[in-house]
This record gives structure tokens, sequence and C-alpha cells, in this order.
């Protein structure tokens, strides 16, 4: 198997996959099933970038076997297999962005799918026009029951408050990703929001494809709600500070506007004062607003 970026000129997109240790997870089959998912695709000018963190469970190997099976069959979507060190699954995602060759990229979790054989052609024709900064999809969550769940409410209005759509179901361009300097490692849970955060704020725009992108597989071990809290405070007084002063606000105060799921007035303010020539936010300011003052209103609500 080949991982050299010369022997694949460009591809239009990059799917990325970073691995480790996924035997010992119990996780092997669901990996195999997410190579066939990007193999299915009826869009060809794709390439498969597969980063595993020096598994030491037999991933390596079922991983090379997989591919080298893929390889073997006609006319395969190329996949180029890196078994590096790496610090955190964001830093994993980071170097594997740096040795792609596509003009987009689409994160991939090892456990997820592309969710049907046209969704990269659907991408692609929503890319081709204009060529958008980023292309955003909807996403389908499954389990292995067979329970659904299609979420198709999608705004990035939502941004100052939540990741307003699946980082699996998100294409956005690789050079600004780099630009940006990729995801910010001081995360360990919210780095793809802070990224998404940073990338609208500096005034990127998408264009929203209304159907599924990725299936995101629920269910093992659920997320740390406090961490995740602790994250988001971080990443909110990380990029709000160029907008408002921020210093008048401690850690708990932040993660409670976390839990609360609403900014103060004060900081939904200064950000559309100090954003009316940046559209997106100004629009995301008037929401985080307006939801501030609907729950203020609702004098009855515990949080």
């Amino acid at each position: 198997m080949s991982n050299s970026p010369e022997q694949h000129p460009g591809s239009l997109i990059s799917v990325v996959t970073v691995t480790r240790n996924l035997i010992e997870a119990g996780r092997g089959d669901q990996v195999l099933a997410a190579l066939d998912s990007v193999q299915a695709q009826t869009f060809r000018n794709v390439e498969h970038v597969v980063w595993d963190g020096q598994s030491t469970d037999g991933t390596q190997e079922l991983l090379e076997g997989a591919i080298q099976k893929i390889e073997n069959s006609g006319d395969p979507i190329p996949v180029r297999y890196f078994c590096e060190t790496d610090k955190s699954l964001y830093d994993a995602m980071n170097q594997a962005v740096a040795r792609c060759t596509g003009e987009y990229v689409l994160f991939l979790n090892s456990d997820d799918l592309i969710a049907d054989a046209d969704s990269l052609a659907n991408v692609q024709k929503a890319i081709v026009p204009g060529k958008p900064d980023f292309v955003y999809g909807e996403t389908v969550f499954f389990d292995d029951e067979g329970n659904r769940r299609h979420a198709r409410r999608l705004t990035p209005k939502s941004i100052l408050l939540r990741l307003p759509f699946g980082h699996n179901a998100m294409v956005l361009k690789r050079s600004l990703f780099l630009e940006m300097g990729g995801h910010d490692l001081q995360f360990q849970i919210a780095a793809d929001y802070d990224m998404v955060l940073r990338m609208i704020l500096s005034g990127h725009s998408g264009h929203r494809l209304q159907m599924p992108v990725s299936l995101f597989r629920i269910g093992g071990v659920s997320a740390d709600t406090d961490a995740a809290g602790a994250e988001m405070a971080a990443s909110w007084l990380k990029n709000y500070s160029q907008f408002c002063d921020m210093s008048r606000y401690t850690d708990e105060d932040r993660v409670g506007w976390y839990k609360q799921g609403h900014l103060p007035v004060r900081v939904s303010g200064a950000i559309l004062m100090n954003s009316l020539s940046n559209p997106a936010i100004a629009r995301a300011a008037l929401y985080s607003l307006s939801k501030t003052l609907r729950r203020k209103a609702q004098f009855w609500r515990s949080y």
C-alpha cells in the first residue's frame, strides 16, 4: 500500500479517518464498515487517508489487511495509510490533513459511515459552482439496534452557543484548515467546535446541503459533560475576548452559560455591536441575544 502524496495527484475530497487500538475497544468491525462506506461512493475523485496512532492491539494488521484487499479490487478509491505517533485524536487529525492531497477534507470517525453511495457526489455538486469555504450537510444518528434519528435543524446562527452541524458532516477547504492552524490542541473534546467557531468568526461562509452526509454511531462511552462544559467555556474566553472584556467572568460563570444554554445579554450584545460588518456573526449574535431574552422571560424555568 502507498502513502506517498506524489503517487496521488490532488483529489477533490480527502476523507480522513484516525484510529488507535480499535480491536481493544471492540470497534474492529466498525472501522471496516467505515472503509467500505468510502469505497462504495459513486463519486471517485476521492482519497481516503487513514491515520493510526501506532496501535498495539492488532489494529495495524487489521487495517493493512483491509487496505490490501481494497487495493486488489477493481477501481478502488486510493487509501493512504500512515502509522505514526500522535499526541491526541485532534493532533492525529491535524497530522493527517497535512498529508492529504484533496482540495477539501471530510473527517469520518472510525465507527461512523458515509450516509449513502451518492453522498460525496452530492457534496461535489455543492462544491463545484462557487467553491465555498465549506459545505455542511445533515447527520443521521444510529445505533446497533437499528434506531435512527435524523438531525435536520441546522443553522449556523447557533454557532456562538454550540456546534450547529456534525463535524463529520462538514467538508471544508484543506487550505483554510491549514491557514487556521487546524484544531487547537489545548482542547481534547471541543476542538471541533472551536475550529468551526474560529472559521465563522473569521468571516468564512459555507453552503448547506439538505441531505445526510454522515451516519453517526451513538453508544459506547458517554461524553463527560463537565469536561465538555469546561472546554466550551475556555473556547468562549479565547474567542469572545476580541469583542468584550471577558475577564469580568469566572470559569464557573462561563461553565454556567454552557449548562443554561445561553450567553449573557452583555456578551451577545457586545458581539453584535462589534460584528456589524460580518453578517453571519451579527445574525448569530442576534439569535443568541433573542434566546437569552426568551430564557429570562421564562422565570419558572430551572436549569
